[in-house]
């Protein structure tokens, strides 16, 4: 199957904390006239590359990509080859793979939910939620003095089967010591709670890695946490289904689990980040919980939640009448 490139454009979505989120969504179009999007919104202060960065690669490889003969059996090859940014490569990853590799109709998903802000504004929305069903939710504690993150766990933690995200702020005697307070069996797992990785094997409660590997730890440091329960998988960040499969196989193999997790991005590429616990056979239940921060959305059919689940649209297409970027077509 050879691909035109159908549509190239530029969104931004303003989030309820008051910063705008931007990103690319790319159309392409197949032999026989079917179209497949996909989305590339690196993150900013976490991604390595730019939305710019992007662009620029993009508009470079765009010969190749409509040059190249994509099927079932070798589109990792021959993306490998392109060697894209992670952010650029999951948003033609999402497009090709929906042509080449569409999924089931009606597909659903358990979610998580993201409890994040001031602790007002946790409380709000953790209430929100629970009304909706949901079990499991992310709270994000690592902007909060001790006593108040007390406070808000002892609260919320019989509400849901919490997971605690530190997002590495806290020292690690400080947070020995705050954990400490709870027992083994309190939380889903705790998440980045040490500044220094390098410290994580003193960790005694249910373990979770995100942006320490693979920048400040390798797999074979990973294997040495005895606590690791969890590896979160940003998409958007380390690079689509391409990055994650041998990530998913180490994981298997060690009854550590995978935890596919959202970027802020718009909620196209929430969808594709969805249909990635399908393409993963995942089940424990994924980090889209930045939906409900969006104050826009670009999908023609939009996600709809049964509480805690999620439904995939059948066609994953964004909205009409968002203006198309100079870039040349093939």
């Amino acid at each position: 199957m050879k691909v035109k490139i159908y549509q190239t454009q530029l969104y931004k979505i303003p989030l309820s904390n008051g910063i705008e989120r931007s990103g690319l969504l790319i159309g392409i179009l197949d032999e026989n006239g079917n179209k497949g999007f996909g989305e590339c919104a690196p993150l900013p202060k976490w991604s390595r590359e730019t939305l710019e960065d992007c662009l620029q690669q993009f508009r470079q490889k765009m010969t190749d990509i409509v040059s190249i003969e994509w099927s079932t059996s070798h589109w990792q090859s021959k993306l490998l080859e392109l060697n894209l940014h992670p952010a650029l490569s999951f948003g033609l990853e999402s497009a090709l793979l929906s042509l080449i590799s569409p999924l089931p109709k009606k597909l659903s998903l358990t979610t998580s939910a993201l409890l994040m802000g001031s602790p007002e504004e946790i409380l709000k929305e953790a209430d929100q939620r629970s009304k909706e069903g949901f079990t499991f939710a992310k709270l994000k504690v690592g902007h909060l003095d001790f006593k108040t993150a007390e406070n808000l766990i002892i609260r919320l933690k019989d509400v849901f089967r919490l997971r605690i995200d530190v997002n590495r702020a806290w020292d690690t005697l400080d947070s020995l010591r705050f954990f400490s307070k709870f027992s083994l069996d309190s939380f889903d797992y705790v998440e980045e709670p040490f500044k220094n990785p390098l410290d994580l094997d003193k960790f005694e409660h249910s373990l979770a890695v995100d942006e320490s590997f693979p920048k400040d730890l390798s797999l074979a440091q990973l294997e040495k946490l005895p606590a690791l329960k969890t590896l979160i998988y940003k998409p958007t960040i380390q690079g689509g289904l391409l990055q994650c499969l041998p990530l998913n196989e180490w994981a298997n193999k060690r009854a550590v689990s995978i935890v596919l997790s959202s970027c802020f991005e718009s909620d196209l590429a929430l969808s594709h980040v969805a249909s990635l616990a399908h393409r993963l056979s995942i089940t424990t239940a994924s980090g889209i919980g930045t939906y409900h921060y969006l104050k826009d959305t670009l999908l023609l059919h939009p996600l709809k939640f049964s509480g805690a689940l999620v439904h995939i649209p059948d066609k994953i297409q964004p909205k009409p009448g968002l203006k198309d970027l100079e870039i040349n077509n093939t």
